[in-house]
């Protein structure tokens, strides 16, 4: 004989437990890091390296307009100092101080723009570290509350399991065949409350001889889903 009032005991149990490890599910799947931080990180890593870069260039070009300051002063010392006599050679040095000024001037153009290109980096980084750091600080309390929610979670399907191995041993064969049988055919409910002559299951009306079959205990299918009716 179907046990009836214990398959319903058994589905309420099985209801909770569906409920709970489906939110698990939807927990662990949110404390997977957030899109929104991912791009923002990876902003910041870019930024960064974007500064890196250019305080490299500034630097690089800073020491060869050095290097060009000091060969024009050791060129313009060699045209300067009657040493050099030869219309040929002095001609060939003053072309030579000449370029270099050029080429001074050209460097100086590009450590300019090298140091915009830097100081908006250093700005950007500013920028993005703050944003970086808001959405982290922002990310770890969610995680945190996350973390909890799942131990807590998992403590609680603990003991749901506990108590419905303990009420599953008590139920004959013949009533877990059925249920079971129904869990897989109704989505996970066999067994439908009945509330003032309604299914709960499926909001189908029964008729009071089958409502009053129910308080009874009777073994009856709900004529609209075809669930197990439990009084409730």
């Amino acid at each position: 004989m179907i046990q009836i009032h214990r398959l319903l005991q058994l589905q309420k149990l099985d209801t909770e437990i569906d409920e709970k490890k489906k939110r698990l599910g939807d927990v662990l799947k949110a404390q997977n890091e957030p899109q929104a931080l991912q791009t923002t990180r990876k902003k910041a890593e870019t930024v960064t390296s974007d500064l890196k870069t250019w305080i490299g260039k500034h630097t690089e070009l800073t020491l060869e307009i050095e290097g060009v300051v000091t060969k024009t002063k050791s060129s313009e010392e060699r045209l300067y100092s009657g040493e050099v006599t030869k219309p040929k050679e002095l001609a060939e040095l003053q072309a030579e101080v000449e370029a270099l000024g050029r080429r001074k001037m050209l460097l100086e153009d590009e450590v300019r723009q090298a140091f915009g290109k830097m100081e908006a980096a250093e700005e950007g980084k500013i920028t993005l570290d703050e944003e970086l750091e808001t959405a982290v600080s922002s990310w770890d309390s969610q995680s945190a509350h996350l973390k909890a929610e799942q131990n807590k979670l998992a403590l609680s399907l603990h003991k749901l399991m506990q108590t419905r191995k303990a009420k599953a041993a008590i139920i004959n064969a013949a009533s877990m065949k059925e249920y079971d049988h129904l869990r897989k055919q109704k989505n996970g409910l066999a067994v439908a409350g009945l509330r003032v002559n309604m299914c709960l299951g499926c909001r189908t009306t029964v008729s009071a001889n089958k409502a009053r079959e129910v308080d009874e205990g009777h073994v009856v299918y709900c004529g609209g889903c075809g669930r197990l009716l439990g009084s409730v």
